[in-house]
């Protein structure tokens, strides 16, 4: 097992900061490696979430390796891997964001205070 499968097994026990769902070892990527520095893409397959981390990962007295994961929380017990069912989008969803988009004038700043886009 090279050092990117190694790590990729020791961050399946740490969940998502969204729903705390143990990250599964096929949406954990690894984007790139410098020295003992390992920026890891995390994706979680139950709820979407993506997260970046940086890992570092030491040879400890021992000789075995140890990986520092800073913030990553381990998983919540009880949450296994299935995953949460989710409606898919329907006709009127569509439909209802049509419309959003045809009056949205592109002030996400308002959007977010709660103001509708056509100045309402």
């Amino acid at each position: 097992m090279d050092g990117a499968d190694w790590l990729r097994t020791q961050l399946t026990a740490f969940g998502c900061a969204s729903c705390g769902r143990a990250y599964s070892p096929g949406r954990i990527q690894i984007l790139a490696q410098r020295e003992e520095l390992f920026f890891v893409d995390l994706g979680c397959e139950t709820c979407g979430t993506q997260a970046v981390a940086v890992v570092t990962v030491q040879l400890d007295e021992s000789e075995a390796f140890h990986a520092e994961t800073g913030d990553l929380e381990p998983a919540r017990p009880g949450t296994g891997d299935t995953p949460v069912t989710v409606p898919p989008v329907g006709t009127d969803d569509v439909l209802d964001m049509s419309r959003f988009l045809a009056r949205f004038d592109g002030d996400f700043g308002a959007l977010f205070r709660g103001r509708e886009p056509d100045g309402s």
